[in-house]
């Protein structure tokens, strides 16, 4: 059985996991396959053949760059080792309106560049999708085995089960420990306020983390996980075949026989790949231009659902000793959950971020520098980021529109509108968000600093998707059946989070995974 898979971030690696576990299924991924510069990845594998005591601290600062933030107080674009090669174009832009980086085409995709938190959705999130998270979880378990993962059983678990052994995270920022410390000591209170707090479940190796501080910058032992790691090493041993360097142009089946044609990205003559089965994994939005273009859904606004992101600083009243980012981990340590309902379906989650240099170039001007230089360090040693989602169905959300490209050599032009009508929603969802907070504040010594509460643009959260959604009763051309089947295609199924019937406001990086592990699990052999 041969099988193609068009994409190469978390949802090619989970489709691929699967596959190489099945003795009759040959496997190539066509990627348009950006990779980190051969400088810059010299240098980490320098670094990373040392301990920090030894760094060349140039060589630190090269693969330490912070993107300047932007002035609206949202956050900045992300490096990885200095380098933008998550979000550049290597081909796969064109045709995006304005500057949207919906797009990833970098090998890894956007797990380049991500905060690496690993949760299931919880058992009410599946509600409105036409399966369990009981027939899901086979697939977490299988997603979670294969890659690294620490976090511990606490109060998280009354939603989120671990799902699988889990390692202790590294030492904790003196802030986030003291939050834990608090709750612990005053819980009640606490979820009396309708908050819970557990330590973040992240994909990391965390038994070997040297607490450098690089992990927002990228981690130069390679500690924090990226889909990458699963395809290279995949490739590298022979189980599959990874094709770098090329552009999906247009996806169909004759005769129930699937095929991609595709390009090479810097342009040239267009190529039919065939297969038993193809699996759609561009993207939420790249896998949305290709089905919407291929069947000629030109100009129909298509919907898409947003898990939208919000940052909160959380101020704390005793301040860390310095700081810095040296010393400590740098991902999300622990997590806010906010249920709004028993259940566990209306839920916001903040994941509380410790210092890191992103944080200095925020402050203004006379902050940073001269004589006001002791007061903006002084705020930093008090400053918790909160980063957090509002579920889909709270969200604004956006509509996707798919025109021909300039030449039929061209990919398809997407333009991006928010829907009308559903900010208002969410910011009146945020004010009880900051409501909670600031009743749990004071036992948990920190508080909001809601002036400065932000909510992020259409596509800026990066959690989006449902253009084609899983239904049990898929409307032909509009929905995906639960195997990710859009008619009149038999043998072309979507797996990334365009299939998505809902974005939960939990991470949902591992589910796309495990869906995606599902899907290829369930393909037939023809």
């Amino acid at each position: 059985m041969e099988v193609v898979i068009v994409g190469a971030g978390p949802a090619a690696a989970g489709a691929a996991l699967a596959l190489v576990e099945r003795g009759d299924v040959r496997v190539t991924i066509l990627d348009v396959g950006g990779r980190l510069e051969d400088d810059l990845d010299a240098t980490r594998r320098r670094l990373a053949s040392s301990p920090p005591a030894n760094w060349d601290p140039d060589e630190r600062a090269r693969v330490a760059v912070v993107a300047e933030p932007r002035r609206d107080h949202r956050l900045p674009e992300k490096r990885t080792f200095g380098s933008d090669y998550a979000f550049r174009d290597f081909g796969q832009r064109e045709g995006l309106a304005d500057d949207a980086h919906v797009v990833s085409g970098a090998l890894g995709g956007f797990s380049n560049a991500w905060g690496a938190q690993t949760m299931a959705y919880s058992a009410a999130s599946f509600a409105d999708w036409p399966f369990t998270r009981d027939e899901l979880e086979p697939h977490y378990r299988a997603v979670l085995a294969a890659i690294p993962y620490a976090g511990e059983e606490d109060d998280l678990a009354e939603y989120f089960p671990l799902l699988g052994p889990a390692d202790p995270l590294p030492p904790l920022a003196g802030n986030a420990r003291r939050v834990l410390e608090r709750y612990e000591r005053r819980r009640l209170a606490v979820r009396g306020a309708g908050v819970l707090v557990g330590r973040a479940r992240l994909a990391m190796r965390a038994a070997s983390c040297v607490s450098c501080g690089l992990c927002m910058t990228g981690c130069p032992y390679g500690l924090v996980y990226s889909a990458a790691h699963t395809i290279d090493a995949l490739a590298g041993a022979g189980r599959v075949r990874y094709r770098p360097g090329v552009v999906a142009l247009e996806v169909g089946e004759r005769a129930e026989r699937p095929h991609v044609v595709v390009r090479a990205r810097e342009g040239g003559p267009r190529e039919v790949v065939e297969a038993d089965a193809v699996l759609l994994a561009a993207g939420a939005i790249g896998t949305t231009r290709l089905v919407a273009g291929s069947l000629s859904q030109w100009g129909r606004p298509i919907p898409m659902v947003e898990s939208a992101q919000f940052v909160v600083p959380l101020a704390s009243a005793r301040a860390t000793h310095a700081a810095r980012e040296e010393g400590t981990f740098t991902l999300n340590q622990f997590n806010l959950l906010l249920p709004f309902d028993e259940a566990g379906h209306d839920l916001v989650q903040i994941h509380g971020y410790p210092y890191s240099r992103a944080m200095d170039t925020a402050l203004p001007g006379p902050l940073r520098h001269g004589a006001l230089a002791p007061l903006g360090e002084a705020l930093l040693r008090r400053v918790t980021v909160g980063l957090g989602y509002l579920p889909s169905w709270w969200s604004p959300g956006f509509d996707v529109t798919v025109t021909p490209g300039v030449t039929d050599d061209a990919l398809a032009r997407v333009s991006i509108a928010l829907t009308p009508g559903r900010e208002a929603l969410a910011r009146r969802r945020l004010r009880e968000v900051a409501g909670r907070l600031a009743r749990a504040g004071r036992h948990l010594g920190v508080w909001p600093v809601v002036p400065m509460m932000t909510l992020s643009a259409p596509t800026r959260s990066y959690h989006f998707g449902g253009s084609f959604a899983h239904r049990d009763d898929p409307r032909p051309g509009l929905d995906s059946d639960a195997l990710g089947r859009v008619a009149p295609w038999r043998h072309v199924h979507l797996i990334d989070a365009s299939v998505f019937p809902t974005v939960s406001a939990t991470t949902f990086t591992l589910t796309i995974m495990a869906n995606a592990h599902r899907i290829a699990s369930a393909l037939e052999a023809r």
